[in-house]
């Protein structure tokens, strides 16, 4: 992996990545909720099904540990990797497909990197949904699906909507960036730059458009999940204040007019993968001198 000129120590490096940690905890708690106990609750899936958000994630960080190994790199680092990775897939993913097209994927993104600076979650995230897509691939869950619950724009909120297994709650990624924030060396102003931006775009297109699928946008946790925890990736993203302001504000910019095209769980990962193939740009717009957390 490249160095990271913001940061000077190893014990800084693992501080983050432990800080990331923390801040999925609580993500992965509502999402085993959501998916999970509400679910068995509700008589929709059985006591076993209950625990398919669990699999996904052990098995995630199996995955990542393995592909960690093999590369001779940081472990924790792709664990967390794909536990992130995890958080965004559909609950009806196949479970057995699933950790091979993850290692697959993994692994040939960290291949990759090492020839061509770019975002690795974003890539990977990218090779991973093609592949599940020959497999019908759906965000909803049995309740979503059949429309046992009357959802409104706050359960959308709080995270009740369509989305990945734990990336769709706007109310616990929220959670999530005050987490990381108190962090120093984490980068948290390149989602409060595209969170501006494509907030922007999306109130203009629904003024435009009077379509509600904009305001449910903006609402979804998948946008919000995507800044926060892909878009300020330690290795290739900006440095500089600036650079990562105009980072931030293109990334929210693209992804709100690709979501016209696009589903909003996927069009974050898309262009994150495109701008960071360019992000040493962004931080030339000021002084290396300036450089800042």
């Amino acid at each position: 992996m490249n160095k990271l000129p913001y940061l000077h120590y190893g014990k800084d490096k693992n501080s983050l990545v432990k800080t990331y940690f923390i801040a999925l905890i609580p993500l992965l708690l509502f999402s085993f909720y959501k998916n999970g106990i509400l679910l068995y609750q509700n008589k929709l899936i059985s006591f076993i099904d209950m625990f398919i958000p669990l699999y996904f994630y052990i098995i995630s960080v199996l995955v990542g540990f393995l592909v960690a190994h093999l590369n001779k790199s940081d472990k924790r680092e792709y664990v967390l990797y794909a536990l992130i990775l995890a958080c965004t897939i559909s609950i009806n993913t196949n479970m057995l497909l699933y950790p091979i097209v993850l290692f697959v994927s993994l692994f040939i993104a960290s291949f990759l990197q090492k020839k061509k600076e770019f975002n690795l979650l974003a890539s990977t995230r990218i090779l991973l949904i093609l592949a599940l897509l020959l497999n019908s691939y759906s965000y909803m869950n049995v309740a979503e699906k059949i429309e046992a619950f009357n959802y409104n724009y706050l359960d959308i909120f709080i995270g009740y909507g369509v989305g990945g297994l734990a990336s769709n709650s706007l109310f616990f990624c929220l959670l999530a960036f005050l987490i990381l924030s108190f962090n120093k060396f984490y980068k948290k102003v390149i989602p409060i730059a595209s969170s501006f931006s494509a907030f922007i775009v999306f109130i203009l297109l629904f003024f435009i458009t009077k379509n509600e699928i904009y305001l449910e946008n903006l609402l979804n946790g998948s946008l919000y999940f995507a800044f926060v925890f892909v878009g300020t990736d330690l290795y290739v993203s900006p440095y500089t204040k600036m650079g990562k302001i105009i980072y931030g504000l293109v990334i929210g910019l693209f992804t709100a007019l690709l979501s016209i095209l696009v589903p909003i769980y996927e069009a974050p990962y898309l262009v994150i993968l495109f701008v960071s193939l360019f992000f040493p740009i962004f931080d030339k717009i000021i002084p290396k001198k300036r450089l800042q957390a």
